[in-house]
């Protein structure tokens, strides 16, 4: 996956310990941005990828939740003082 300057792989690892037991946090500047892209980029049909809609969270974060190929959940954030609320 690559948004602008930035980019990471995800991986079909299955190990159901792991992931039962792991998740990621990325926090970006534009959220929306990198929903966005997730969308478009195809990873969605061409792997499983399963991308949930955004959400205001009580611990000050605007999120999407992410679940990779494996089902290990990303949340891609940012913080609500630079989100644009809907």
């Amino acid at each position: 996956m690559r948004h602008a300057d930035t980019s990471f792989l995800l991986q079909a690892f299955d190990h159901s310990e792991f992931v039962k037991n792991f998740q990621m946090h990325l926090l970006v500047e534009n959220m929306d941005d990198w929903r966005a892209q997730f969308l478009a980029s195809g990873v969605v049909e061409r792997f499983g990828v399963r991308v949930d809609v955004p959400r205001d969270q009580p611990w000050g974060m605007r999120d999407f939740p992410l679940f990779d190929p494996s089902g290990v959940l990303w949340r891609v954030a940012q913080n609500l003082s630079s989100a644009s609320l809907a």
